[in-house]
């Protein structure tokens, strides 16, 4: 008896989480605005990402023009705020650990509950960081945005066929 309960428990529990994977994936990919920021969100560069300060400057300045800001960033010199974990609320952390499947330049896992953008964290672990715009839109998947298959968008999955283009779809 107790064998059958354990199975339909762990059925219902697969079953559960099939179908809200299934429902997040598909929310995701009707909607272009994921999740806000209550905040504006402090970015944290860590030692590993070998991003200098001047290029993380340039990519929220490039935000900023167009209405999406940050309270400041940091570059954690003694890895004493980039050790203590993956996430961390209010902050977007830019990291050079992490491995990418084939034929991906950079990857941001976000933190985000109803809506609400909690934590980000965007892993640029090869010589593919130095690359124009990159910087740029791994920032705009931490700020909520996902991607849009118009030519010449920042937010354009392919990264030769995105651009200096931002705009929210209709």
């Amino acid at each position: 008896m107790l064998r059958k309960n354990l199975f339909v428990i762990l059925l219902a529990g697969l079953v559960g989480f099939g179908l809200g994977f299934f429902i997040r994936m598909n929310i995701e990919s009707n909607k272009f605005v994921l999740a806000t920021w209550d905040s504006d969100p402090v970015v944290i560069i860590c030692p590993d990402s070998h991003v200098t300060s001047y290029r993380v400057a340039l990519a929220m300045e490039w935000w900023g023009i167009r209405g999406h800001d940050f309270a400041y960033y940091h570059f954690d010199k003694d890895n004493s705020i980039c050790s203590k974990g993956f996430f961390t609320t209010g902050v977007i952390f830019i990291r050079g650990e992490g491995e990418l499947l084939p034929d991906t330049y950079a990857v941001t896992t976000r933190l985000a509950i109803a809506g609400k953008m909690k934590a980000a964290s965007i892993t640029l672990p090869n010589e593919n960081k130095f690359m124009p715009r990159l910087l740029e839109h791994e920032l705009g998947h931490a700020l909520g945005f996902t991607h849009i298959e118009k030519p010449g968008h920042m937010m354009h999955p392919i990264h030769e066929f995105g651009g200096e283009k931002f705009y929210i779809p209709d």
